[in-house]
């Protein structure tokens, strides 16, 4: 029963730190606090993704989203282990066009820097306008598949999940206590297989611990440092 209560309180407290960064959002200060947000990047070395899972204002909204799915539709949807396996590398596909992309705009502003003002102001509220359509369509998306932009397309995601590949803490599972029941598996809104590792080390993981919540059997499935095994030749 403690299990429960405690695994329950983490979830709200992740959930209240979601609301208050919305909240934040709403009320036009979260670009304020954006820069000082750097500060979860060195943390990922070490802890793994937190931004994701507790401060992504996006994310969070998704999340509301699956909820209201959970009520309207009766079947939950998940990519195809074979599908996902491939699939997941997109948003780092997307993240090396954007390193190009960048550099390729900053190289040619360089040379025509009033005809990049120009085109900047007259695009300008065709991008917003794309831009709101791509987000209201994955959250739509988000009622029937979770997390669907964090999933795929996620640029930001993606570097602070590149980060967390050096992380010394993580989540944990007791191969001797498991059920092998794969309610970890399910509940996993990055479609992560957790049921067959020792560790979690997936790039994909945001640190939402929905999968130690769902796991029915005590102290198997945690959250702490992790052995790192170096490969022998």
């Amino acid at each position: 029963m403690e299990l429960r209560i405690l695994k329950i309180k983490i979830q709200k407290i992740r959930n209240t730190v979601q609301l208050i960064f919305l909240g934040l959002l709403f009320t036009g200060l979260y670009m304020n606090l954006r820069m000082g947000l750097i500060i979860l990047l060195p943390i990922s070395l070490l802890m793994g993704n937190f931004f994701c899972g507790w401060v992504c204002p996006y994310g969070a909204t998704q999340e509301f989203f699956r909820t209201i799915g959970n009520k309207i539709f009766k079947k939950k949807y998940k990519m195809p282990k074979h599908v996902q396996k491939y699939l997941q590398f997109s948003r780092y596909i997307l993240l090396m066009f954007s390193i190009i992309g960048i550099s390729t705009i900053f190289f040619e502003t360089i040379n025509s820097y009033k005809i990049f003002m120009v085109l900047g102001r007259d695009i300008s509220n065709i991008i917003i306008s794309i831009s709101l359509i791509i987000m209201i369509s994955f959250l739509v998306i988000s009622m029937l598949f979770e997390r669907p932009f964090c999933n795929y397309v996620c640029i930001e995601g993606t570097k602070f999940g590149l980060a967390s590949l050096t992380r010394i803490f993580s989540i944990k599972r007791n191969g001797e206590s498991c059920i092998n029941c794969k309610k970890c598996d399910k509940v996993c809104p990055m479609n992560i297989s957790i049921s067959d590792k020792d560790s979690v080390r997936n790039s994909q993981c945001i640190n939402c611990f929905e999968c130690v919540n769902a796991c029915p059997v005590k102290d198997t499935l945690s959250y702490g440092k992790v052995k790192i095994y170096f490969k022998r030749n």
